[in-house]
This record gives structure tokens, C-alpha cells and sequence, in this order.
């Protein structure tokens, strides 16, 4: 599956300009020389960016020496797009490059860049999904890795360290949305150890939590279980209230692969209780994604799993009103939990609608897919009403049917960590 997105992405660049214009738009430029390059296909903002691209181009001699030929494409594609969005300016190109060559070089401006391109790729994953952002953190986070292995200053390795835990857990999360637990946990791992490394108990409450996470998805119990336990622990010692109920939503996780559905419900109304108690967000929150919407959508999955209709209905439905559907896949996403609910409460014509609803942005990524193809395979007994026979119309315009399986074997190409 991953090998058949990164085809994707490598072949049809324009493609995710596409979806990003009028913002961008596409740019090919011819490249000879040395390294023979047929040509290095960059995005290129609209307005006048060509001496933004020429300057890029200058600086990947260097990425090549130090990160190879490939990575070196994908990163300077991938760059430009997100650094682009942000309107850094040549310059500051050219101090990337000028680390790369030396990191004894790599200053706190450099840092923050890496933070800064990190942070576009976050806000970007919900509307273009992780498939398309893999990549790109991945050549971010190996380049990161490359100026920490080459000497960067000492007074520098644990904001490195933090910006390193960050990326490697938003790698993880990629892997586990696109299919991939088992791989995501090994990312979580190194996130952890990292955010040790860097003194920062929210990053490490997070990556535990995130561990606990993809141990749901792989169904393994007692590593879910002790996972949350740390991440709880860990949050404890921190004054971040999205990380504090990310841990409690891990708990609740845990708690329901358990089978404990009391424990499970109480873990996720601690979770609402520090987002409603705390006075605010914390700034740069590495859950900044987690909000009560978020919160209840889960919990009408785990009750749904749990057996209990009614209760995952009304939790979806409470997510849906706080859900800001701008945020196509959150919001698509408790669609589709909210439809699961309405089969299990054999509203049949209802769930149909609302899964017809989430179908345009149901291939964002697999494991959304994965929840929509489960919802689909629950409406089978009623595929001849009319309801059932509409939605499986616009699943086959979407290209939704007939469901389609990863190839067996297939894995990610993995970043050293």
C-alpha cells in the first residue's frame, strides 16, 4: 500500500498542486550535469518564485552529498512547497544548505525552520492525509538526523531533540493511519526516547500515549494498557491540558480492548474534564489536535465496539455538533462513526445517507477507509433498499467499490532512526 502511494506521489506531483491551487502551482526545471539529472520537478508558488527555485536548486548539490540523490529530490520538492507556504525567503535556504555541509554551522534559526516546515506538514495532514505528507516528514526528519549525527552545538541537541521527537511521532501517526501500527510504534519508541533526551515530559506523555494508541490498533492489550499508564504519569508533570486528555483518551482505549467499559468511560470524561477545566490550550501543544469533538468521536467507536448503540449514537452526534467540518478528515472520520452507531440502532436509511456524506474524502487515508468499508460491509442484510442501493451508487463514483486490500507484503520504506 505505502509503496503504491509513494508511486503516486512521485509520478503525479501535479496532481497535489491540484488540490493545493490556486496557492501553487507546478514547475519543471531542467537539471544537467555532473549528477545527470533528467529534470528535479519543484512546486512552485504562483506570483514570481523562480529565483526562490533557482536558489533551492544551488543548494542541492549539497542535500545530494549528504542525503543522497533521492532524498535530495523529495526534500527540495517537498520543501518548497511547505517552506513556500510560509514565504521564507532564499536566505534561509541557503543557512539549510550551509548546515548540511557543516553542522557546526546549525544555529537556532535553523532549528526553528525545521520546527516551522514540521508544523505546516501537521496543519496540512487533515486536509491532504498522511500518504501524501510522508514522505516529506521523513526527508525532514532524516536531514534532522543528519545534523545531529554531524556535530551540531551542544546547546543546540535538546531543542534538536525536541523538534526530533515531534517529527518522529508524527511519522508514527502517518504509518498507523496508512496502516502500518507495528511500524508507527517504532517511531512512537524513538519519539519517547527523544523527548527524554530533550527533558520534555509533555512530548514524552504524547509518544507513550501514541504507543498505547497503536497497540489498540494491533490489539495488544497489556502493551495499550501500560503505555497509557506512562503517558498518564508522564502528563501529570506537565501544564498541558490537550496532552493530559490525549492520555486519558489512550486509557480509554485500553480500557475498552479490555472490555471494562466503566473504566473506558471514565478515563474519556476525564479527558473532557481537563479541556474544560484548564484555562486555555498550551501554546505549541504536540496534541494541539485533540479538542472535545475529537474526544467523543472516539468514544462512539469504543462503544460501538463495547456493544452499547445507543450510548456510541449519542456520543456521535455530540461530536458531529463540535466537529468544525473544515477539518474534512476529523470531521469525516465521526461521520462514519456516527453511521456505524446508526446501524447498530438499525436506522439503516439514515446511516446510509450519513456514510454517502463522508464518502468524497473517505480515501484520505486507509484507516478511514478501513472504518468506512466496515460501516459498508454492516448495511449488506439491507443492500437491495433503496438507501443502500443510492449510497453504493455514489461509492462506486468515488471509486469506493469494490473494496480493495493492501498487497500482502508490502511495507514502508523505513528512516533510519
Amino acid at each position: 500500500m505505502v509503496d503504491e502511494v509513494r508511486d503516486t506521489m512521485e509520478d503525479d506531483e501535479a496532481g497535489l498542486a491540484a488540490e493545493l491551487a490556486p496557492v501553487i502551482s507546478p514547475t519543471v526545471l531542467p537539471r544537467t550535469g555532473d549528477d545527470a539529472w533528467p529534470q528535479i520537478t519543484l512546486i512552485a508558488l504562483t506570483g514570481g518564485c523562480e529565483k526562490l527555485a533557482e536558489e533551492l536548486m544551488a543548494v542541492v548539490p549539497r542535500l545530494v552529498h549528504a542525503l543522497g540523490r533521492r532524498d535530495s529530490m523529495q526534500l527540495s520538492g517537498s520543501v518548497l512547497v511547505i517552506a513556500g507556504l510560509l514565504d521564507l525567503n532564499s536566505d534561509e535556504y541557503s543557512r539549510m544548505a550551509h548546515a548540511v555541509n557543516s553542522s557546526s554551522l546549525v544555529d537556532a534559526q535553523v532549528v526553528q525552520n525545521l520546527a516551522t516546515m514540521l508544523d505546516h506538514a501537521q496543519r496540512l495532514e487533515d486536509t491532504l492525509g498522511p500518504c501524501r505528507l510522508f514522505e516529506t516528514v521523513v526527508a525532514q526528519h532524516r536531514l534532522l538526523h543528519q545534523l545531529l549525527a554531524g556535530g551540531c552545538p551542544e546547546q543546540l541537541r535538546k531543542p534538536m531533540n525536541l523538534v526530533d521527537s515531534d517529527m518522529a511521532a508524527s511519522i508514527g501517526s502517518y504509518l498507523v493511519d496508512m496502516g502500518y501500527p507495528e511500524e508507527g510504534r517504532g517511531y512512537f519508541k524513538h519519539a519517547r526516547k527523544a523527548a527524554h533526551d530533550a527533558d520534555s515530559p509533555a512530548l514524552a506523555a504524547y509518544a507513550a500515549a501514541n504507543i498505547s494508541f497503536a497497540a489498540f490498533q494491533l490489539g495488544d492489550t497489556p502493551v495499550a494498557l501500560d503505555n497509557a499508564a506512562a503517558a498518564q504519569s508522564l502528563a501529570e508533570r506537565t501544564d498541558d491540558p490537550q496532552v493530559k486528555a490525549f492520555a486519558e483518551r489512550a486509557t480509554a482505549d485500553a480500557y475498552a480492548l479490555d472490555g471494562d467499559h466503566g473504566l473506558s468511560m471514565a478515563a474519556s470524561d476525564r479527558a473532557h474534564d481537563f479541556l474544560t477545566t484548564a484555562p486555555g490550550n498550551a501554546p505549541e501543544s504536540p496534541a494541539y489536535w485533540v479538542h472535545h469533538g475529537s474526544i467523543d468521536s472516539k468514544r462512539s467507536r469504543l462503544l460501538s465496539q463495547l456493544g452499547k448503540p445507543q450510548e456510541a449514537l449519542e456520543a456521535a452526534s455530540t461530536a458531529l455538533a463540535q466537529f468544525d467540518p473544515a477539518y474534512v478528515g476529523g470531521y469525516a472520520l465521526c461521520q462514519v462513526r456516527f453511521a456505524h452507531a446508526l446501524v447498530l440502532a438499525n436506522n439503516i436509511t439514515e446511516a446510509a445517507r450519513v456514510l454517502g456524506e463522508a464518502a468524497p474524502q473517505a480515501h484520505l487515508y486507509p484507516r478511514l477507509t478501513a472504518e468506512f468499508h466496515t460501516v459498508r460491509a454492516l448495511l449488506q442484510p439491507w443492500a437491495q433498499t433503496q438507501a443502500v442501493t443510492t449510497l453504493d451508487d455514489q461509492l462506486q463514483a468515488y471509486g469506493l467499490l469494490p473494496t480493495t486490500t493492501s498487497t500482502p507484503g508490502a511495507s514502508p520504506e523505513k528512516d533510519p532512526l
